[in-house]
């Protein structure tokens, strides 16, 4: 049996790789020792980049990684200001943080509909060892949020956070737009941080220092399967 690599780049990979590419040929041009080293990072940052063939299981009541990495941490929270309103509910805030050899992909953690997806400017801290320095970098970096609700009008917001490392933060999929869980929805390039805010009900199936996988770890499950879907 011959072996394929999986080798396909995705759409928001390509600008970052293309760059690489080009600094690869130029520095082959001038010195070609220096030009093979840029090659070698070349391809690992196709490795990173690429659209990586994952198993998503179909059950609506899980809510899936949206990204390779470590759990740093778990913590009781409240939604962030744009989708807490005037009745703010107490959530289950999940962090996950990609390190520079993970895929670099982010996936939808639930089926359903964009709600919102809003980018709020920020700088680019580093976020440091301890809860204290993530809180200060969660106060201050740009992040991205992007709010989804499923078919029984649950919601649950993935905030991409803003990092020495990740300096563009993707999520090109407009308001109303359907995704299904463990489909691509963006990316932070690269190696970035992001929270899941799921209901403070959600039953948690990981644990901090956990490697979870986008599109195939779950990380929380609801309270329970309701009754009848929004139509």
């Amino acid at each position: 049996m011959t072996f394929i690599p999986d080798w396909k780049i995705a759409d928001d990979g390509w600008p970052v790789l293309a760059l690489a590419g080009i600094v690869t040929i130029l520095t082959s041009m001038i010195f070609l020792p220096l030009g093979c080293f840029f090659l070698g990072i070349m391809m690992w940052l196709a490795h990173g980049l690429r659209l990586p063939n994952r198993q998503t299981k179909a059950d609506d009541q899980i809510i899936y990684a949206p990204a390779d990495g470590v759990v740093l941490d778990i913590e009781t929270d409240q939604f962030p200001d744009s989708l807490a309103g005037d009745d703010a509910s107490p959530t289950k805030r999940i962090t996950i943080q990609t390190r520079l050899t993970d895929t670099q992909l982010q996936t939808s953690p639930i089926t359903g509909h964009i709600v919102e997806n809003l980018l709020l400017p920020g700088l680019f801290r580093k976020w440091g060892f301890d809860r204290t320095s993530w809180q200060a970098a969660r106060g201050s970096n740009e992040r991205r949020e992007i709010r989804i609700r499923d078919a029984y009008d649950r919601e649950i917001m993935l905030v991409q956070l803003g990092s020495k490392t990740a300096r563009q933060l993707i999520c090109r999929l407009a308001e109303g737009k359907f995704v299904q869980a463990g489909a691509p929805i963006g990316m932070a390039r690269i190696a970035g941080v992001v929270d899941v805010f799921v209901p403070a009900g959600c039953k948690l199936l990981i644990e901090t220092g956990q490697h979870v996988i986008a599109g195939e770890t779950g990380i929380a499950q609801f309270a329970r399967s309701p009754s009848t879907k929004r139509s």
